[in-house]
């Protein structure tokens, strides 16, 4: 397919479009690698998400800011959440002053199945990323980030007129 769309792009089109693939099909076995991870340590990738942005985050997170930095819809939140509170890794607590508000606080036992994950996480991303001087993973990460920004500010990218 790239060899019969290459006659119609130009050189840079090309590698874009590349670059396009090779993210796609690097995502899809990240995920595949991440998820044997998560399984040995019987953690869904939902869960350890919520765990990793809780745990950056002392003094918790309210459901609203909490599903922004997932983008996961209220409902998706609200039923990992009730999951994670019956395995008391997480708890909801009322915010002082606005009573409506609950914030999600991280709780010790979902901080053990954060560190017991890392280990197993850590040696994944060792096998995966060992290898690549320092140099290639910054840009990669600079690249990935500008990209990872564009599409957040500007979804509606795919649907531009021509």
């Amino acid at each position: 397919m790239l060899q019969l769309l290459s006659t119609a792009l130009s050189p840079r089109q090309v590698l874009q479009l590349k670059i396009a693939f090779a993210i796609t099909l690097a995502a899809r076995r990240f995920q595949t690698v991440a998820a044997e991870a998560r399984q040995a340590c019987g953690q869904e990738a939902a869960r350890t998400s919520l765990l990793y942005f809780l745990e950056g985050s002392p003094r918790g997170l309210t459901q609203t800011e909490l599903a922004s930095r997932l983008e996961i819809s209220g409902p998706s939140l609200t039923r990992q959440l009730d999951k994670l509170e019956r395995l008391g890794f997480v708890s909801r607590r009322r915010m002082i002053g606005d009573g409506r508000v609950r914030l999600i606080m991280i709780e010790p036992a979902g901080r053990e199945a954060l560190l017991e994950l890392d280990v197993h996480a850590s040696e994944m991303r060792d096998r995966i990323f060992g290898d690549i001087p320092q140099a290639d993973l910054e840009t990669a990460q600079r690249v990935l980030d500008k990209l990872a920004a564009r599409l957040a500010v500007h979804p509606g990218l795919a649907a531009k007129p021509s």
